[in-house]
């Protein structure tokens, strides 16, 4: 019996000591101070995203003149507004990418696919939450693709 109980033992130490690391992984937590209402440019009040989105088409496209045309709007999440023409879809969608997170450039140790997947150049600037937001979604390469697609209707409504 007390060979069964050092076995018990022993096999629970390991799981005892990870429970007191997720424990001790809670910390202080600060909380966020909201940033004072502010009116915008088309009236979202303290919107907790926002942002200019420009699509352009590279130069050499076999896309018709009219299909070329380059767009723009602005999106606002949190009320949901802009001139977006989906911006309550564009918001869903923002938010199962990652949010902020969703902006992050692909590394340039990552391996990725070099495949074409269309001429469209998007440009997001503004801000979603505190992180300001600067940069250029492409297809041009899988990474690329991939990280547009992400995106759902936030750069294809």
């Amino acid at each position: 019996m007390r060979m069964h109980t050092r076995t018990v033992l022993a096999r629970l130490a390991p799981l005892a000591a990870v429970g007191v690391l997720v424990a001790g992984c809670g910390g202080d937590a600060t909380p966020v101070t909201p940033a004072p209402d502010t009116e915008t440019e088309n009236g979202a009040e303290g919107a907790a995203t926002e942002l200019t989105i420009k699509i352009n088409y590279d130069e050499g496209s076999e896309l018709a003149p009219e299909d070329a045309e380059p767009k723009e709007w602005t999106l606002t999440c949190s009320p949901a507004g802009g001139d977006h023409p989906a911006p309550e879809q564009a918001c869903a969608d923002l938010e199962k990418a990652g949010g902020p997170k969703a902006f992050d450039e692909v590394p340039e140790d990552q391996m990725c696919t070099h495949i074409y997947g269309g001429p469209e150049i998007a440009a997001v600037t503004g801000h979603v939450d505190d992180t300001e937001i600067d940069t250029e979604f492409n297809k041009s390469g899988g990474c690329e693709i991939t990280r547009y697609e992400n995106m759902g209707s936030v750069l294809e409504p």
